[in-house]
């Protein structure tokens, strides 16, 4: 029996909504959170749908039909007004003497050292994270501590090494483990050459995959311990790395508004890095959070270095007066964040 392509259509109709609203789902679970990810692939499928069940409309007409593209009509308009804010409202301001940073997940099995030190060496960034480093990476990046002379080395052998590299004055610098022993973050207080102080953070939370972990709770309780500091803290801060999420997510917009840190990618661009050989599904899984008192001049996705991500960099500038307001969180968000992180660690106990 050949199949009714109007009944074909109308069953994919169907799965791509129900697929687009999944994350409103309030689970932890990889299942729900892998949708967010692929957002725009969704809003492209539904376009065509959309299309599809119009010429079927002019050729014979139906109440299903209808009630198809009414669903698919307000499935894309849902969709548009989640990524809505990360369409580019203009070009970026280009400004040389910004700081430059370059944040790049290299992925671990990667042996392309050569060209990641070529591209270090062509955007000369005053601060360079590098994600995903073993020990294999640590002695290939050797070469940088001649020209970023400070640095915080966490080489580990899991794909959660960390290398910062910076040739800026570090006033302070450590290693941080937010969650799990198995994941660091690294710290800074740096000091630009016009004397103005700011503290720089890199992360790399786990996601939630069928791979990886089960749930987003390890994922989840990192963002929100991070941004209660943040949120205590008058330093003027900028955040960069392979956040594990994509900007749009619920978590994402979550870590914004208790940090009080501003998502450089509004207004500017999608600015997808992941995953780097496959362009039609790339989203962006690099984020970049900053305060009120850093102006981002420039944000760009680079060229592939052969690994799994595309490099991301960035210009900014502290500017004059950026001292960051304490703005403490309340006793629910603080109640929210404690359940949060006991649940993100009672995961990495079982999880890791």
């Amino acid at each position: 029996m050949t199949a009714d392509p109007i009944h074909i259509t109308l069953v994919l109709a169907s799965i791509l909504c129900v697929l687009s609203y999944l994350p409103l789902v309030p689970s932890r679970h990889w299942f729900f959170r892998l949708f967010d990810f692929i957002r725009l692939q969704l809003l492209a499928l539904l376009l065509l749908i959309f299309l599809v069940l119009l010429v079927f409309a002019f050729k014979a007409w139906s109440s299903a039909i209808l009630l198809g593209l009414v669903a698919v009509s307000v499935t894309i308009f849902y969709q548009l007004w989640v990524v809505a804010p990360y369409f580019s409202k203009g070009s970026s301001t280009d400004a040389s003497d910004g700081i430059r940073l370059l944040s790049l997940n290299v992925m671990q099995q990667n042996n392309s050292y050569q060209k990641v030190l070529d591209l270090v060496e062509r955007l000369a960034p005053d601060i360079v994270l590098l994600m995903e480093t073993d020990s294999n990476w640590d002695k290939a990046m050797e070469s940088l501590e001649e020209t970023h002379p400070q640095h915080i080395k966490i080489p580990k052998d899991n794909k959660y090494g960390m290398q910062c590299y910076t040739r800026l004055e570090m006033v302070q610098g450590e290693a941080k483990y937010l969650i799990s022993e198995e994941h660091p973050s690294v710290r800074m207080e740096l000091r630009t050459a016009n004397n103005r102080s700011f503290c720089f953070w890199g992360i790399h939370p786990p996601p939630p995959s069928p791979t990886e972990k089960p749930t987003a709770k390890q994922k989840d309780a990192e963002l929100l311990k991070l941004a209660a500091l943040l949120a205590d803290s008058n330093c003027p801060t900028l955040v960069a790395g392979d956040f594990n999420v994509v900007c749009w997510s619920q978590i994402s917009k979550r870590f914004a508004a208790l940090s009080k840190l501003t998502d450089a990618r509004i207004g500017r661009g999608f600015f997808s890095t992941f995953p780097a050989r496959w362009p039609l599904l790339r989203f962006p899984l690099d984020l970049l959070f900053h305060s009120k008192g850093i102006r981002i001049n420039q944000l760009r996705v680079l060229e592939s270095v052969d690994s799994d991500h595309l490099p991301l960099f960035t210009a900014f500038e502290i500017q004059e007066h950026a001292q960051k307001e304490k703005e403490s969180l309340n006793s629910e968000e603080r109640q929210e964040v404690q359940e949060t992180v006991v649940a993100g660690k009672a995961a990495a106990q079982k999880e890791n």
